[in-house]
C-alpha cells in the first residue's frame, strides 16, 4: 500500500471519527450534561489550554524521534479523551476529556502532514494535502449520520463508536505506515540539549522567514475569532434561530443535517480550490478570497431575521473555512525545511491554541455583556486581519 494511501485513509477514518464526536458531543452537552453558553465556551478552552501547551514539545519529539510514532501515540491517546467524556455528564469530568484529547491532538496535528510531505514526491503535496481534506469531508457525512442514528437510541454510544475507530486506526497505522525518508537526529549529546537545539531551529527559521513572519500574525487572529462560533453555533441554530420548532424533528437530525451539509459542501470548495491552484501564488488570492467570504456569512448568520438565511450564512462561513486551512498547512509545509517542519507546524498550532485562550474570555465577556450577535460582529471584525494579510503577501511574491 502507498503511503499516500495510508495517508488518506487516516484522514477519512479521521473525517468519520471527529464528526461522529462533534455532532454527538454538542447534543450531548447542551441536552444531557445542560452546560451553559459560557461552559461550552470555557470547554473548547480547556482543548486549548492542552495544546497549548503541549503543541510544540510533541512537534518537536516527532521532528527528533518519528512522525509515525507520534502520529500513532496520538491516535490511542484521542481515543481515550473521547472515551472519558460521556461517562458522566459532570462539567469537569467534561473538561478533563477535552483536556486529554488535546494532548492526543498536539501528537497528531504537525506529524501527519510532515510524515506525508516527506514519504511522497514535493511536487504533488499540495495535491494529496488537498485530497486528504476532501476524503475528511466526504467521510464526515458518514461520521454525522452514524451520530444521529445511534443518537436516536443513546447519543453516549456514538461518543464510544468514536473513541473505538481512534483505537483501530492506530493499530492500523502501526501495521502499515512506514517512514523510509525521515532520519532522527544522530547527535549524541542528550534529548533535552537536542530538544532546545531544535526548539531554537524552529522559531529562528520563522524570525528569519518573510511569509512566515506575517503567517504569525494570521494564525493569532485565526485563533482569536475561532472560540465563540465554534462553541455557540449549534446553540444559536437551535434555540435563537428556533430550527427546534420549525423542524419539528429530534435535535440530533437538526444538527446532523446542517453539519451533513457543511462536509459535502465543503468537499465542492475543496475540489474547487484544487482544480484552479496552478501556481503556488494563487495560494494567498484563494486564501484571502475565503476569509473574506468566511466574514460575509458569519455577519449574515448573526443579523438577517430569517432563520434560513441566517442559516445559509453559516454554511458559506463554514465552507469557506473549509477551504482555508488546507492552504495554510500547504503555506507552512513550503516554506519549511524537512528537519524542522513538525516543529514549525506545531509552533503555528500552539499559536492558534494561544488566539483561542485569548479568545475564550474575550468571548464569554462579549456573549454576557452584547449577546451573540455582538460576538459574532467581533468575530467578523476579526478575519479581516488576515484576509488583508493574504493579499499583502501575494503582492509581495
Amino acid at each position: 500500500m502507498t503511503q499516500s494511501k495510508v495517508y488518506y485513509i487516516v484522514r477519512a477514518v479521521m473525517g468519520l471519527s471527529f464528526n461522529m464526536m462533534f455532532t454527538a458531543a454538542a447534543l450531548y452537552r447542551i441536552d444531557i450534561a445542560k452546560l451553559e453558553v459560557y461552559q461550552l465556551i470555557l470547554i473548547g478552552t480547556a482543548l486549548e489550554i492542552a495544546i497549548f501547551i503541549f503543541e510544540v514539545p510533541t512537534g518537536i519529539v516527532a521532528d527528533l524521534k518519528s512522525r509515525r510514532l507520534s502520529i500513532i501515540i496520538g491516535l490511542f491517546i484521542i481515543g481515550l479523551g473521547i472515551l472519558i467524556e460521556p461517562l458522566t455528564p459532570f462539567f469537569m469530568v467534561i473538561f478533563l476529556s477535552q483536556v486529554i484529547w488535546g494532548l492526543g491532538y498536539t501528537f497528531m496535528s504537525g506529524a501527519l502532514d510532515s510524515w506525508i510531505s516527506d514519504e511522497t514526491d514535493p511536487i504533488r503535496l499540495e495535491h494529496i494535502i488537498i485530497s486528504g481534506a476532501q476524503f475528511y469531508k466526504i467521510m464526515s457525512v458518514l461520521g454525522i449520520v452514524l451520530a444521529a442514528v445511534i443518537g436516536m437510541f443513546d447519543i453516549r454510544i456514538a461518543l464510544y463508536t468514536s473513541s473505538a475507530l481512534f483505537m483501530m486506526l492506530g493499530i492500523f497505522s502501526m501495521i502499515f505506515m512506514k517512514e523510509k525518508n525521515f532520519h532522527p537526529s544522530s547527535h549524541s549529546f542528550s534529548f533535552f540539549k537536542r530538544y532546545f537545539q531544535q526548539l531554537s531551529q524552529g522559531f529562528s527559521h520563522i524570525k528569519n522567514h518573510t511569509i512566515l513572519r506575517i503567517m504569525f500574525i494570521i494564525f493569532i487572529f485565526y485563533g482569536i475569532y475561532s472560540e465563540g462560533i465554534d462553541r455557540t453555533y449549534e446553540l444559536h441554530v437551535l434555540d435563537n434561530l428556533g430550527f427546534r420548532q420549525i423542524w419539528d424533528i429530534p435535535a440530533i437530525w437538526t444538527l446532523s443535517i446542517i453539519n451533513a451539509f457543511v462536509a459535502l459542501l465543503g468537499y465542492v470548495i475543496l475540489h474547487l480550490v484544487k482544480n484552479h491552484l496552478k501556481e503556488s501564488h494563487y495560494i494567498y488570492l484563494w486564501a484571502s478570497s475565503l476569509t473574506f467570504m468566511m466574514v460575509l456569512g458569519v455577519l449574515m448568520f448573526a443579523y438577517i431575521p430569517y432563520a434560513y438565511l441566517a442559516l445559509f450564512g453559516f454554511l458559506f462561513f463554514s465552507i469557506s473555512r473549509e477551504g482555508t486551512y488546507p492552504l495554510l498547512n500547504t503555506i507552512l509545509l513550503k516554506s519549511t525545511p524537512s528537519k524542522i517542519k513538525a516543529t514549525v507546524l506545531s509552533a503555528f498550532g500552539q499559536l492558534d491554541a494561544i488566539g483561542q485562550l485569548l479568545s475564550g474570555g474575550l468571548m464569554v465577556a462579549l456573549s454576557i455583556w452584547f449577546g451573540i450577535q455582538g460576538m459574532y460582529t467581533v468575530t467578523g471584525l476579526l478575519l479581516l486581519v488576515p484576509a488583508s494579510l493574504f493579499l499583502y503577501i501575494k503582492k509581495k511574491q
